[in-house]
């Protein structure tokens, strides 16, 4: 298979903004040119080929090795093919991202899949804040595509997401799905304070009962949601939801943010309660 390999020589301690070494802004370049490419390493512009090794041939698939978290904003804006991490990455993955698969071997920092439109991020460790939450000075978050987390993130995961899903295998810290306009959140470990807080429309699917609930969700009871076992039985095919697995339809389920109007839907096993 064709590909594009790029391999990190050191970890240098300033921050690499990696924004424009995408499948679809390589492709149609020649591998002189995307070694002469400017790479802003902290204050200062170096070329890339001075920081990476570039090998293999341009090509809608891209691999980065010996990967560091000061590796800023990859993937972002990507629009199609396929970027490989081998390693950690930083701040801003996928950030404003639109297609093609974006794909973390390890844990990457905060704003992963800000702004994201479309296409996949998979991320097979942990990553930070605000994962599918807006752009900086953005009004809405995720509208669209699937951002799938192995591990656990940090808070406001999903903050005024509108469309798209979010899977987390691992724990989702305090605001998960915050001021959510619309879509779907799915965690299968632990949830913090205040999930859906200012929360519109949207779905949030948890494995057990939140920690410290907002009191201005209103206790729906308990009902049995045939969508559910659909969806998870899909998943469980895509993924691997083990706490969801033997999960019946039975849910308890707890609509809000009543005290923003809103009539979004935050469900448990009712078997956990």
């Amino acid at each position: 298979m064709k590909q594009l390999t790029l391999s990190q020589r050191e970890i240098t301690a300033q921050r690499l903004d990696m924004r424009q070494f995408t499948p679809d802004r390589l492709a149609s370049l020649s591998l002189d040119e995307i070694r002469g490419l400017p790479l802003h390493v902290g204050n200062r512009t170096e070329h890339a080929g001075d920081v990476f090794d570039i090998a293999g041939k341009p090509c809608e698939c891209i691999q980065i090795t010996t990967a560091a978290d000061n590796l800023d904003y990859i993937g972002a804006g990507m629009g199609l093919g396929e970027l490989t991490v081998i390693g950690n990455a930083g701040h801003g993955v996928a950030q404003a991202m639109t297609g093609g698969l974006l794909l973390v071997r390890g844990s990457t920092g905060d704003d992963a899949g800000t702004g994201i439109g479309g296409g996949q991020l998979r991320i097979e460790g942990d990553t930070g804040e605000r994962l599918g939450g807006p752009s900086t000075g953005a009004t809405q978050g995720m509208a669209g595509g699937l951002i799938h987390v192995s591990g656990s993130t940090g808070d406001r995961a999903g903050e005024r997401m509108r469309r798209g899903m979010i899977l987390i295998d691992g724990d989702a810290g305090s605001y998960c799905g915050a001021n959510m306009i619309a879509g779907t959140i799915v965690v299968q470990g632990t949830v913090g304070r205040m999930a859906g807080s200012g929360m519109r429309r949207g779905t949030l699917l948890l494995s057990r009962a939140p920690e410290g609930l907002p009191v201005t969700f209103n206790d729906n009871g308990i009902h049995e949601l045939s969508f559910i076992g659909l969806l998870i039985g899909e998943l469980v095919r895509q993924t691997e939801l083990g706490a969801w697995a033997t999960s019946a339809s039975s849910v308890r389920r707890f609509l809000g943010d009543l005290g923003d109007g809103g009539i979004g839907e935050i469900l448990w096993p009712a078997r956990r309660v």
